[in-house]
């Protein structure tokens, strides 16, 4: 992910993601194309790579972690946004032409974990 500074006139890669794979929790976090900013701070990101299709939070110090699997269907995840009020975050299933509304509570990501 590059962040842009037009007034700087600078492009600064803020987070880098590759394959990853674990095989403890199957995951594999790759080509992330939408993106929402969470009303706690971070990311929320639907990425669209193969095999199973996650959500991936970024927090606000740029860590990576899963969020949701999608253990319904081979549909990738797309367009996260927030409900006003920041208690939702509703994604679509794009072949299964779904919406789920997921809550919270969510807790700020500059309360994760050190390490």
């Amino acid at each position: 992910m590059w962040f842009h500074d037009p007034a700087a006139g600078t492009v600064v890669l803020t987070v880098l993601f590759g394959v990853r794979e674990d095989r403890d929790l199957e995951m594999r976090f790759e080509r992330p194309d939408n993106i929402t900013i969470s009303p706690q701070g971070g990311l929320v990101l639907a990425e669209d790579g193969d095999g199973t299709s996650h959500l991936v939070g970024v927090t606000e110090r740029r860590r990576a972690y899963a969020l949701a699997r999608n253990d319904l269907d081979d549909s990738e995840f797309c367009g996260p946004v927030f409900s006003q009020d920041g208690v939702h975050l509703f994604v679509n299933l794009q072949q299964a032409g779904l919406t789920l509304a997921i809550t919270g509570p969510w807790a700020s990501p500059s309360h994760e974990p050190a390490g």
